[in-house]
This record gives C-alpha cells, structure tokens and sequence, in this order.
C-alpha cells in the first residue's frame, strides 16, 4: 500500500485518465468529410462534383438485357442524360458519354437472371 492506495488502483486510475487522450486520436468513420457542406465566402451553394455515372444492377435473359444505370433501366441502344449503352454484359456495361467509350462495371455483382 501506498499512501492507502495499493499500486493496482493507482495504475487502474492512470489507465482511466489517459483514455480521453487515447480515444481523441480515433475518427468517426461515419462521420461526412468536413468540407462536405463547404459553402463559398459569398454565400452560394456549391453543387458536389459527379462521379460518373453507377451501374447498379443487370438483369439478363434469352429475350432481353436491362442495365440500371443513375436509377434508370436501360437497354443497348438507348440514350438519357447524356449516356447511350452501348452494350451490355453479365457483369458490365459498355457505353458511351460525350462520344467518349466507358464501361461500366458492378461493384457488387449484382446480376439477377429471369428463370427461362
């Protein structure tokens, strides 16, 4: 004993007090990036910059192919918001945007296929 205390409770103390320290090196991955709600000096709202276009879905079958891309379904040959398909795999899709060549892939292989 030291001092009435015993050295487990000092050490159990000194433990306890440095865990503010400890947990202030840790981020919240959850937490949005700081600058994500970044406004200009002059008070404008500032669109975020787009990644692209998403590939989020192909459905295959003997009669059809069907690609969802930003929410819409689409099929080869068909063009919105500035995207035409130009093809579409069982895992990918080619495209083109701008007259510029881009394919697309599922991130999650998130292929469904209708039963025949």
């Amino acid at each position: 004993m030291v001092g009435g205390l015993n050295v487990r409770a000092i050490v159990s103390l000194l433990t306890v007090l440095s865990l503010p320290a400890a947990a202030s090196d840790l981020s919240d991955p959850t937490r949005p990036p700081s600058n994500w709600r970044a406004k200009p000096s002059d008070g404008s709202v500032v669109a975020a910059p787009r990644a692209g276009p998403k590939l989020t879905s192909i459905l295959v079958s003997p009669s059809r192919r069907v690609a969802v891309i930003d929410g819409v379904s689409m099929q080869e040959g068909q063009s919105t918001n500035g995207i035409t398909v130009v093809h579409i795999g069982k895992t990918w899709v080619d495209a083109r945007v701008s007259d510029s060549p881009l394919r697309l892939s599922l991130s999650d292989a998130n292929v469904t296929k209708e039963p025949r």
